[in-house]
């Protein structure tokens, strides 16, 4: 084959590749650098594989098999989160290796697996069948690799990195990742967003140092009782929904409702997904303004270093402080954020070895019972933060309570993971009748819940017309006292339990 028709195949199925994530975005073409910079990637991609393999079509079908894998991933969070990928996604894709339950099932596991195997057997059959156009060797390749390599480090440290992040502001990204993959293109808006990001991340963490706290042993507060800041995963209130929903779902949760002392909805920065968001928030107190584009990923690089949050507050008034999470550590990287966001401890799946299991996930009633062991070991002055996982998405179906709704609220289509979904909120409220009781028997103290986001079930919500993102929370004692409804942000929260502790 001439090799300048092999060239002429590599660039255009490069060039398809590049269209392929601007169409993803729906991308305008009004901005001739935008432009620019956002095929400058799949042009890179190109150059480093013709490099590498010395094959101009393979390398072009390697571009394209990686925009398509973009564009499914994109499509994906889009009709399920209802957003685009972000930059911070790249611990994600990490992830889908070593928790592939997690994500394959939205984007289907046929189409997935079917398409990468697909597109790995075209790469290796064109890398033995296409003639190469100068003999092959690996050292170009690696060089070119190592080159790219060095360059990027450059780039994103001083004295490069400030005046690149002001050159992308030029363009004016609003932080809106639909808005700005629409406006410049997807490469440059995950391109921009992350260099922005870097930029003023160090800024912004000088804002949020924590409180110096003694590292020897903390003097027990007087008249302490535990605390405990329960993370539901999942849970709403599903009766807002429709009236179908039975009345009946949620007893306990309705319990602590009327006695409590502080509830209400809760504003959670996601939809579907990205726990992290309102996880941070809810322990730091910082909103969205403070993070910037580190919104969309907390855990990907800002809380790398100590930040201000609850616990450490907690700390600084001399109360051990615990996070319990009966998952893989390591998930959005916990194993480095919870240290530096001030847990003495981080107890994880070692934790509950042999535990109640409800289908792939810990049972609530384990995270119960542990929180339930843990304050009466450790005493009064205990913080305890616990992350659920039972009513984790994605939902098939197949481990639904016989009780729960079978129906798409208000049409005759069965939904059996709407059903399943129902049966996990059934666990939440278990749990939360487990907690309050042994409040009440034996160790008073202030119990805080919410949600960290609604369910993934973009069907339902579509059917009855839903579109409210806001989760619910809750502020219980045993004593009692003054109550309030108040509809907060998942950032005001920490203030919130401080004032009700102080109150």
């Amino acid at each position: 084959m001439d090799p300048r028709l092999q060239l002429g195949i590599g660039i255009v199925l490069t060039a398809a590749g590049w269209l392929v994530t601007r169409h993803s975005a729906g991308a305008r073409w009004r901005r001739p650098a935008a432009l620019l910079l956002d095929a400058l990637w799949p042009a890179i991609g190109f150059g480093l594989a013709l490099a590498a393999t010395a094959r101009p079509i393979l390398s072009g079908i390697a571009v394209l098999a990686l925009a398509a894998g973009l564009f499914l991933a994109d499509r994906t969070k889009r009709v399920a989160l209802r957003e685009p990928v972000v930059f911070s996604d790249m611990d994600e894709f990490f992830q889908l290796f070593r928790h592939p339950q997690l994500y394959l099932p939205f984007a289907g596991t046929g189409r997935v697996v079917g398409g990468a195997l697909v597109a790995l057997a075209g790469v290796a059959g064109l890398f033995v069948l296409e003639p190469t156009v100068w003999p092959w060797s690996p050292w170009p390749g690696l060089l070119a690799f190592a080159a790219i390599i060095a360059i990027g480090a450059a780039l994103m440290r001083p004295p490069l990195l400030g005046p690149i992040a002001g050159a992308l502001r030029r363009f004016a990204p609003t932080g809106d990742p639909a808005r700005d993959a629409a406006a410049l293109g997807l490469l440059v808006m995950l391109f921009s967003h992350g260099m922005i990001a870097r930029a003023e991340r160090a800024e912004r963490r000088a804002r949020a140092v924590p409180p110096a706290v003694p590292t020897l042993a903390r003097p027990a507060p007087a008249g302490a009782e535990p605390i405990v800041l329960v993370q539901s995963e999942s849970f709403f209130d599903a009766r807002r929904l429709h009236p179908d929903v039975p009345r009946d779902l949620l007893p306990a949760y309705d319990a602590c409702c009327a006695g409590a002392l502080q509830r209400g909805l809760l504003s959670v920065p996601g939809w579907g997904a990205n726990t992290m968001r309102t996880e941070f928030a809810a322990l730091t107190g910082l909103s969205d303004s403070d993070l910037g584009y580190d919104r969309f990923n907390p855990y990907h690089a800002f809380a790398r270093r100590p930040v201000s949050s609850l616990a450490w507050r907690l700390r600084a008034r001399g109360y051990r402080t615990v996070c319990l999470h009966p998952f893989d550590r390591r998930f959005f990287r916990r194993d480095i954020a919870m240290p530096n966001l001030g847990f003495d401890a981080f107890l994880g799946p070692e934790h509950f070895v042999g535990a109640q299991r409800a289908g792939l996930y810990v049972a609530d009633a384990e995270v119960a019972r542990s929180i339930v062991d843990l304050v009466a070991a450790d005493g009064p002055n205990l913080f305890v933060f616990a992350i659920t996982m039972e009513n984790h998405g994605p939902w098939s179906g197949t481990n639904g309570d016989a009780a729960g709704a079978r129906r798409v609220p208000g049409s005759g289509a069965a939904d059996p993971a709407l059903h399943q979904y129902l049966g996990g909120l059934r666990s939440a409220d278990r749990m939360i009748e487990r907690l309050t009781a042994a409040f009440m028997d034996k160790h008073p103290g202030l119990l805080a819940f919410y949600g960290d986001h609604l369910p993934s079930l973009p069907a339902v919500f579509d059917a009855v017309g839903f579109a409210d993102a806001r989760t619910d929370y809750f502020i219980w004692h045993p004593r009692g006292g003054e109550r309030a409804h108040h509809d907060i942000a998942a950032h005001q929260l920490p203030e919130a339990v401080l004032g009700r502790l102080d109150g």
